[in-house]
């Protein structure tokens, strides 16, 4: 369970949220205007991408629909952690070797 633990999943995954909460907040802004929701769709564009790939292609999302963007930051948030736990256990193990230690788990 050492991955749930990281702090760069949980520092990239909040990133993301504010992320997600600048680019709402500006689509509340300009609310009606053309391409009002094109910060929420880019920032969204790997759960866009996800989504239209399981539906076949036709996937619509704007910013009106409030459950979408719901399933979209927490896709996003939970792709971010993986993204930076993965990172993080890559950099420890390097570290690790660089150090000339064994793993913690196979001491004699």
């Amino acid at each position: 369970m050492r991955p749930l633990r990281s702090i760069t999943g949980a520092v990239f995954a909040a990133l993301y949220a504010i992320a997600f909460i600048l680019a709402y907040v500006d689509y509340r802004h300009h609310v009606g205007q053309w391409f009002a929701d094109l910060g929420v769709i880019l920032v969204a564009m790997p759960f866009v991408l996800t989504m239209r790939c399981l539906a076949g292609g036709s996937f619509d999302m704007t910013g009106e629909d409030g459950a979408k963007l719901l399933g979209a930051v927490i896709f996003c948030c939970a792709l971010a952690w993986i993204v930076g736990s993965a990172l993080e256990w890559i950099a420890r193990t390097l570290f690790r070797l660089a150090r000339g230690r064994p793993r913690p788990d196979r001491l004699p």
